[in-house]
């Protein structure tokens, strides 16, 4: 995954989901366990990735999420990751 692939799919409005609703997407997820996972986002190398925040409230993008459970975001590559 190149840097620019991360920004054609972040561009995407499409692929940005509310953070509360991630959990009713992805029903394998609990709405606490999503709350605490991105409250940590910073503990979890490229996690912020793919978390954005707007205003009071938190957005993830999807597609980004998948690729970071998979641990092939460019910053998992090659280092520590979780």
């Amino acid at each position: 995954m190149t840097f620019d692939q991360i920004v054609t799919i972040a561009q995407d409005l499409n692929n940005w989901q509310p953070q509360t609703e991630v959990a009713k997407s992805f029903p394998q997820f609990t709405p606490t366990q999503i709350k605490r996972l991105f409250w940590q986002r910073d503990q979890h190398t490229g996690l912020s990735t793919c978390y954005r925040q707007v205003g009071k409230r938190g957005y993830v993008c999807i597609p980004l999420f998948g690729l970071w459970l998979a641990s092939q975001l460019p910053e998992q590559q090659g280092g520590d990751h979780e």
